[in-house]
């Protein structure tokens, strides 16, 4: 599961000390606080654009950055809520805004955020409004408080010398990648390990019965079985993919396989379409039964690495080992080269770029995120695929419960607009 899971980024204010800029947040996830995110001035002024703190709406930062191909520009997600009303806007933002969020996201607790040069606690002062320069020259005034820099948390010292040499006594410094002792098993053992499992669930998976919206009717498996040869599919002709042509949409799904693996891949069955999973190494250890499955009814297979890990931050050997280990463990099942490859978090550099190429892969990313990982809410998934433009689009899912209980709804709205939807390969 992605260490994003569960983390919410609402954008409170945008605070000024002196000439400096700042973003005022209230973080989420185990625990709550407030923050001052000091990032660059274009991306804070791209966001008042599309902001206007007046106390009725309220404003959420998306924890996901997409590549626009057009504008060659990375692009952020901010979300306008009113009551029950939501609008999504888009702004541009930096690479070190991009690289910003990615620490955030990647922070497991919230005192692990004092490692983080920009962000500091936020105290009070009185309301003054503030003046946010804009690229046109005029001022876009915008209600936030004058600014202090403070440490996030006063602790004292023994606490945290106490605290430091509990976490440094559980890492093992033998392994500089910092990979857990369990993830340094070799690819062989884990190859064997998938195969063995392979082999005590000879009688195979049965395909789950799919149920209307209407009623719940039993039907076997074979009732809807759609050969392998028949699934719609569309070949990727760049090294990275962040869309497809007009016409086509590509529904993807992200962290499998899991217990909804098999659900997901009976609701495409049923209605004739494609799909593409990208799986996690560790999670296909666990289930290579299912990766059996999917692959044998003819829905496209991609690696998600080996352990969900940002592919940026790590070394050169270390994405070599995330890259080949899932690499073996699916194709071991499949008998079939491995060819897409998405990363984790959309997070790549050019050493990844360099050895997916070397490994003859395929990198696919997306254009269309409706953030079902954080809403869990099928209506609001189904919601925000129906507003937007989909033919072209690459969408992002997980597999989850919510994602199996939109999903027939989704491939009707798509299949309405006469989008063919189609597994990438």
């Amino acid at each position: 599961m992605s260490d994003s899971y569960g983390k919410v980024i609402e954008l409170l204010a945008i605070e000024r000390d002196s000439e400096v800029f700042g973003l005022r947040i209230k973080l989420s996830f185990t625990e709550s606080a407030e923050l001052i995110w000091i990032t660059d001035t274009d991306t804070i002024e791209n966001i008042a654009a599309v902001s206007e703190f007046n106390g009725i709406h309220k404003y959420r930062l998306s924890l996901q950055t997409v590549w626009d191909v057009n504008q060659q520009q990375y692009m952020g997600l901010i979300t306008r809520t009113y009551r029950d009303h939501s609008d999504r806007f888009q702004f541009a933002c930096s690479v070190s805004f991009r690289n910003e969020l990615e620490s955030i996201k990647n922070a497991r607790r919230l005192d692990d955020l004092h490692t983080l040069p920009f962000l500091s606690a936020y105290r009070s002062e009185p309301d003054e409004p503030i003046a946010v320069p804009t690229e046109e020259g005029t001022d876009a005034r915008r209600f936030g408080r004058k600014r202090h820099r403070l440490p996030l948390k006063l602790v004292s010292a023994t606490m945290m010398s106490l605290i430091f040499v509990l976490l440094l006594s559980s890492f093992n410094y033998s392994d500089p990648s910092g990979i857990p002792p369990r993830q340094a098993t070799t690819a062989t053992v884990e190859v064997e390990t998938v195969i063995q499992l392979l082999a005590e669930n000879r009688h195979a998976i049965m395909a789950k019965p799919v149920t209307s919206l209407e009623e719940e009717t039993e039907k076997q498996p074979e009732d809807h079985d759609l050969p392998s040869d028949t699934v719609p599919y569309l070949e990727l002709d760049e090294f990275i993919s962040f869309s497809i042509p007009k016409g086509y949409v590509a529904l993807t799904f992200d962290d499998g396989p899991s217990k909804h693996s098999v659900d997901i891949m009976n609701i495409l069955q049923k209605y004739g379409v494609g799909g593409t999973f990208f799986f996690v190494g560790t999670n296909v250890k666990k289930h290579p039964d299912y990766v059996q499955a999917i692959h044998a009814n003819g829905f496209s297979i991609g690696s998600h690495s080996m352990t969900h890990s940002q592919m940026s931050s790590l070394s050169y050997k270390q994405q070599e080992m995330e890259l080949t280990r899932v690499a073996e463990l699916i194709e071991n099942i499949t008998h079939e080269k491995l060819v897409l490859f998405r990363p984790p978090y959309g997070a790549f550099d050019g050493q990844t770029e360099a050895l997916s190429r070397h490994q003859g892969n395929k990198m696919v990313l997306w254009n269309r995120d409706p953030e079902d990982w954080l809403t869990r809410d099928e209506d609001k998934i189904l919601d925000y695929v129906q507003h937007i433009e989909a033919s072209g689009s690459i969408i992002l899912l997980h597999e989850s419960q919510a994602v199996v209980d939109a999903l027939p709804r989704i491939i009707q709205h798509l299949q309405d607009q006469s989008l063919k939807i189609v597994r990438l390969q």
